[in-house]
């Protein structure tokens, strides 16, 4: 049979379906045996992509065609090598789009019509300018974002760009929006140093608070606020908690909240405020100073500066009362005066600290007794000063402290000879527990004894032990010096004036 005809009744084969197969004795063909069996694909690779092309390779366990269909989306073009010769396939798909995603499967046939066809498979295109930050946009959109771009980078006109900048501003508003706060930002909790703020937004975004004490706090500013804080910025959530550390006990601060979204858009919530607790006040050393006939003094400190009050009760008559001193420290002493002679009383402190949180401490019981302890003296100190007058006077200055409000008198006399009359320079007129007294009386280059004498209102009496102190020495004239060193040498200079 000559070639053509060969190649006819192949044709007429291929075009009953493929049904039978045949082989040939001499010079005819007959029908021999069938083949329903389509070619098994492997080896799928996409490679060269470039702009406008891209090659398939592909191979197959029997001799087949090869073809490629392909386009923007599932709706199949056809890119073909109608062959059925080959096991090795290679389709070249040209004058594609540059920046473009195209899908596409592989097909072969055998030379009976068995088809298989490979799943489905993607490419992008190469374009043909840079966009920056091309890889940070969802690959579905990136070869939009290409062709969108080329496209702007044609327009030369002021018109065309307008046109295009106002579409683009009015797809960004209807697209791009910011992240809506939803509601008021909500303070879960404070603390003497932190707060916790949460919130919610209608998309993911991340999550910042800008804060200041009010009395940093900018108003009119365009950033009115000192310092931001929040959590990782590219932690998204619509659900946002934020815990502000670092705070001032007793503050009022200022503040909002701010959540940006994927495409930077952020939105503002308005501005709020909260006021952190005060550290609470410890009491510790509570204690009874001392007890008399119809008073008591007691004395306790704090760890941070505040008020205190005594509360007392007569347990006898029920009766309750209290005693204290706006002023704010950490050592405090109240006396309770008017209480009734022989009666028990419970004690307790309230401190407050500046914003008038309030801690009571364990109770205390006494009893009014008369008082027969003296007062004690202490910090008994002197100090003189030698003015250079004419008369050389002498300055000394005493002070000394009692341990309870007591009236001082002030003793003392020349020399140490004990059988000496003291001078006294008077009692105090007023009781008190700081005393100072001051002396002029003295001579320059003296020896002086000195004491006090304490009594409380309840008139126990107390003597301090004597004190010795020397005056300062008056400076020598120049005749004072000449006969000096006359005596030196001369013994009889002594008698000179005798």
């Amino acid at each position: 049979m000559r070639p053509y005809a060969t190649r006819l009744v192949h044709a007429a084969i291929i075009a009953l379906g493929g049904m039978a197969g045949y082989v040939l004795f001499g010079p005819f063909s007959l029908f021999a045996q069938s083949d329903n069996t389509p070619p098994k694909l492997s080896n799928i690779t996409i490679e060269s992509v470039t702009a406008t092309s891209a090659t398939i390779t592909w191979e197959t366990d029997e001799d087949s065609d090869s073809l490629i269909n392909s386009g923007w989306d599932k709706n199949y073009g056809i890119f073909r090598d109608p062959n059925p010769d080959k096991k090795f396939h290679r389709i070249i798909m040209t004058n594609l789009d540059a920046s473009t995603v195209y899908q596409l499967r592989v097909v072969s046939a055998d030379a009976f019509g068995n088809q298989a066809l490979s799943g489905n498979y993607s490419i992008t295109t190469k374009g043909i300018v840079n966009v920056k930050d091309l890889d940070k946009i969802p690959k579905n959109e990136q070869a939009i974002v290409e062709r969108a771009v080329q496209a702007i980078q044609q327009i030369k006109s002021v018109e065309g760009l307008k046109t295009v900048a106002d579409t683009l501003g009015e797809t960004a508003r209807r697209v791009l929006e910011a992240p809506v706060i939803i509601g008021t930002p909500k303070i879960d909790e404070v603390g003497p140093d932190y707060a916790v703020i949460s919130w919610a937004t209608d998309q993911e975004s991340s999550s910042v608070i800008r804060y200041a004490r009010d009395a940093d706090y900018h108003a009119g500013d365009d950033n009115p606020f000192t310092t931001e804080t929040g959590n990782d910025p590219n932690e998204r959530t619509k659900d946002h908690t934020v815990r502000v550390e670092g705070l001032s006990p007793g503050t009022l601060y200022r503040f909002r909240v701010e959540s940006e979204g994927e495409l930077g858009l952020r939105g503002i919530s308005r501005e709020s405020s909260f006021t952190t607790k005060a550290e609470l006040p410890t009491i510790s050393s509570f204690r009874i100073v001392k007890v008399e006939a119809d008073s008591a003094t007691l004395a306790w400190r704090t760890n941070i500066p505040a008020a205190g009050a005594v509360e007392y009760k007569n347990m006898g008559t029920r009766e309750v009362k209290s005693a204290g001193t706006p002023i704010f420290a950490t050592t405090q002493v109240v006396k309770i005066a008017g209480l009734r002679l022989g009666n028990r009383y419970q004690a307790m402190v309230k401190a407050e600290n500046v914003v008038g949180d309030k801690v009571t401490s364990s109770p205390l019981f006494f009893t009014t007794v008369k008082d027969t302890s003296p007062p004690v003296i202490s910090k008994v100190t002197n100090d003189s000063t030698l003015y250079p007058t004419a008369d050389a006077k002498v300055q000394t200055i005493v002070t000394w402290a009692t341990d309870e409000p007591a009236y001082c008198e002030f003793n003392f006399r020349e020399g140490l000879n004990p059988n000496d009359e003291p001078t006294s320079l008077g009692v105090e007129k007023e009781p008190r527990t700081s005393h100072v007294q001051v002396i002029v009386e003295f001579l320059p280059s003296t020896v002086y004894q000195f004491w006090v004498s304490c009594k409380d209102p309840s008139g126990n009496q107390a003597k301090s032990d004597n004190f010795v102190l020397f005056t300062p020495d008056k400076e020598k004239s120049i005749i004072d010096i000449i006969l000096e060193n006359f005596q030196g040498a001369f013994g009889w200079v002594k008698n000179i004036g005798k």
